[in-house]
């Protein structure tokens, strides 16, 4: 029986394509910084086309470089009844993401509103021996005061936390206000005056923030709102689809819609069985900038809320010596999409 030859990729076969030295091959695919970026990638590149894969380290001790921090980041996540918002998501994702890249390990502990398993995630996220604390996602106000409370110096993420005054935490959010703003004033713009919101629960900071930003600019444009027009949700699709679909039943006059891009999708069905064209008959801005609006159709004008660029502010205060132990209270503004569903 003839064995068959492996076909073994070495660094020598890369550095040889790309030009390089094979040490330069080895410190680029550990993406150490004293490769540049080009040289990664075109290490990288040729890497992906040999097919090399590293199996084993053959030995050889780490580097400074390649060697994790000693302490960990740990981010806390909290789901909804429907799981973790696509926004969250996108945004925990990219902190993971710079984490890596700055050699951290991430533990994530997630907890769904059950009081046992908060509890319990509580008292070892208490304890636990890392470097930050970073919590994200759906907390009821007396969980996000307990978190806060037990993690001093903990970042709070998309969420400002204002109403927390017993605790010392950094905060990076968004300012919600000025997105329904560009929002309502846009859709004002294109001659619409009926503009109906459908948010989240009324209690949630998220939609006391965009309904103060939506009354104020309708109040400036002299247009009285009009409670009918405001819907309040959990936030889910479904949910949006059955809001619309009531002020449709109930014969309540609107010729737009702003929500968040993750409820549009459940926006856009009620008004497509109706056969209400969008935008002629019924304009739809969302709010938060994912990619599922480039996904409908029509594609959907947004309000993009950069979650990349909140998470970079957050690892630079992670990283930075002299930021990381001073409380800062951080608010991105937001920037206006214009696509073809307004």
């Amino acid at each position: 029986m003839i064995k068959q030859k492996r076909n073994n990729i070495s660094l020598d076969s890369i550095a040889a394509e790309c030009g390089v030295s094979p040490m330069t091959v080895s410190r680029a695919l550990r993406q150490l910084p004293t490769v540049s970026e080009e040289t990664r990638k075109r290490v990288f590149e040729t890497a992906a086309r040999l097919g090399y894969l590293r199996t084993t380290r053959a030995g050889r001790k780490a580097t400074f470089h390649e060697q994790l921090h000693s302490r960990p980041v740990q981010i806390i996540a909290g789901e909804g009844k429907e799981g973790m918002g696509r926004f969250h998501s996108e945004l925990t994702l990219s902190l993971v993401r710079l984490l890596a890249a700055k050699r951290y390990e991430c533990v994530i502990r997630v907890s769904d509103g059950n009081y046992k398993e908060f509890t319990r995630m509580l008292a070892v996220a208490g304890k636990a021996d890392v470097e930050a604390s970073l919590i994200i996602g759906n907390f009821s106000e007396k969980e996000r005061c307990s978190l806060l409370t037990a993690l001093p110096g903990a970042i709070l993420l998309d969420d400002t936390g204002k109403d927390v005054i017993e605790s010392v935490y950094s905060s990076f959010s968004f300012d919600n206000t000025r997105a329904a703003a560009l929002a309502t004033r846009h859709l004002l713009s294109s001659g619409r005056t009926r503009i109906a919101l459908v948010s989240g629960p009324k209690e949630h900071f998220f939609t006391r923030e965009i309904e103060a930003g939506y009354r104020d600019s309708l109040s400036a444009a002299g247009i009285e709102p009009d409670d009918n027009l405001i819907c309040y949700t959990d936030f889910t699709t479904r949910a949006a689809a059955d809001a619309v679909k009531s002020l449709l039943e109930r014969n309540v006059k609107f010729d737009a819609v702003f929500t968040n891009d993750e409820m549009a999708g459940g926006v856009y069905r009620p008004l497509l069985k109706r056969r209400l064209r969008i935008p002629e008959d019924i304009a739809v801005c969302g709010c938060d900038g994912l990619p599922v609006g480039e996904q409908l159709y029509p594609q959907l004008t947004t309000i993009i809320l950069d979650h990349r660029q909140l998470a970079r502010q957050v690892i630079d205060k992670i990283t930075n010596q002299d930021l990381a132990l001073t409380p800062v209270r951080v608010r991105l503004l937001p920037s206006l999409q214009i696509r073809e569903s307004t």
